[in-house]
């Protein structure tokens, strides 16, 4: 049951596979805090289809709403490029959208604003606002999933760039001659170390789907990164390419940003926290010995929630629940 000053703010985090659907309130007389954060998150297959996955995500929002109880806002975090101001998902690359209306189409099916936000983006706000780096100036926060992203928060406002592609640390090339990016591009950080890209070199390197001892071969970034950990000659290369590509995305985003701190969730991220610690050992010794002190590289401290968090922030930002996050 919610009071009078609280607020039901519906979150959507939408992945290439998965989208997580949660419905927080948050109170309106003080900060929210980690009790806030709801118990309940549901998980959808995502639809390739943009429609039919919008019709999903509402049906789920409605299902979560408690009793009595009626949205006031919701936000969706998606991987984008996509447009803020409009809601659109311009192209996204993951989820093989294309100029899709989705915050306009969601707001008309639920009768309520929406906030559309990069998922990178969403999870930079929750942990700078309640997670891991709550009490920094400027966090960088990386997610490393299906594809890898990173959202910016510097004196509480998000950098969003002048074409709002601040942040897209998953395409700085570490090999122009490398493997092709879902960008089309080659090369980049994420066709390395992204969950898909890791997966099409696995089955470019087993192309029978075996291993020379008639073993499976590993068909996704995990197992990948799981049979390295035998010894397995490929896999360990595949890994150690995986290491010094998200190593250079770290030494390149210390030595541009500065960051405070440097958050890191996502599937990936989250899941293989060997792969990070080797990455940013690597990454110390390729800044300047100054940055290399003061290089901190830490878990999401809100785990896979910290998109569903930043958008519902921003949600509630759209009602004037609080102060909104700035823009630089």
């Amino acid at each position: 049951m919610t009071s009078a000053v609280d607020l039901l703010v519906g979150a959507v985090d939408v992945g290439a596979t998965k989208t997580n659907v949660a419905v927080i309130r948050l109170p309106s007389d003080r900060p929210p805090v980690a009790s806030d954060l709801p118990r309940r998150v549901r998980r959808i297959e995502t639809d390739r289809d943009p429609d039919r996955h919008l019709a999903a995500v509402a049906v789920a929002l409605a299902d979560l709403v408690p009793a009595g109880g009626s949205l006031a806002a919701a936000g969706v975090a998606a991987p984008g490029p996509l447009d803020p101001a409009t809601g659109t998902i311009l192209h996204s690359p993951n989820l093989g959208w294309r100029e899709h209306p989705f915050g306009p189409a969601l707001a008309a099916r639920l009768g309520v604003p929406v906030a559309v936000e990069d998922d990178a983006n969403a999870g930079a706000l929750g942990e700078a606002r309640m997670g891991a780096g709550a009490g920094q100036d400027s966090v960088l926060y990386l997610t490393l999933s299906t594809g890898v992203g990173a959202g910016i928060v510097v004196g509480g406002h998000l950098v969003r760039g002048a074409h709002q592609a601040a942040g897209e640390i998953g395409h700085l090339v570490v090999d122009p001659a490398g493997p092709r990016c879902a960008c089309g591009g080659r090369g980049h950080v994420e066709a390395f170390v992204g969950g898909t890209g890791l997966a099409g070199r696995a089955a470019r390197a087993w192309p029978s789907g075996r291993l020379a001892d008639g073993r499976p071969a590993p068909a996704d970034a995990a197992g990948v990164l799981r049979l390295a950990r035998t010894g397995e000659t490929t896999a360990a290369r595949l890994a150690d390419e995986a290491v010094a590509a998200l190593a250079l995305a770290l030494a390149a985003a210390c030595a541009v940003l500065d960051p405070g701190v440097i958050v890191v969730g996502g599937s990936l991220g989250l899941g293989q926290r060997s792969l990070v610690r080797r990455a940013a050992v690597a990454a110390r010794r390729l800044v300047l010995a100054e940055a290399a002190q003061s290089l901190v590289v830490i878990p999401a401290a809100l785990g896979d929630r910290s998109p569903l968090v930043g958008v519902a922030l921003a949600a509630a930002d759209l009602v004037g629940l609080r102060e909104g996050p700035g823009r630089a």
